[in-house]
């Protein structure tokens, strides 16, 4: 599991104002990409399994805890994605209602510099 900062930037474009864009890492050679939505309430969990594909789990609002198959619990919350490695164990708690955009492909994520690991879990 490795956990990431959203690059974020003002969106300026096509006369845009007010408005702030987090920037996932795109899917690369990938034959399959899906994207889902996930609302988690307060206390609720996404149980303990591996990934099906490799996932990007974006927070987007709310916060939480995960952990990879060593148990150990690390705190997640808006502007932070996670990603696991297919088959990788996870599981997610919510401990606020929390909402997160979940994107599985079955290729990779492009990664860039402006994606600030928070450290390798």
């Amino acid at each position: 599991m490795r956990m990431f900062k959203l690059p974020t930037a003002a969106l300026d474009r096509f006369e845009s104002d007010g408005t702030a864009m987090e920037f996932l890492p795109a899917a690369v050679d990938a034959a399959e990409t899906r994207i889902s939505i996930a609302r988690v309430a307060a206390g609720g969990t996404i149980g303990r399994h591996p990934a099906t594909l490799t996932q990007a789990f974006a927070v987007i609002d709310g916060a939480g805890v995960v952990a990879a198959e060593d148990d150990v619990m690390h705190a997640v919350a808006s502007g932070v994605v996670v990603v696991w490695e297919k088959g990788e164990i996870h599981q997610t708690w919510a401990t606020t209602p929390m909402l997160a955009v979940v994107v599985e492909t079955s290729g990779s994520f492009e990664l860039t510099s402006d994606h600030v690991e928070l450290g390798e879990a």
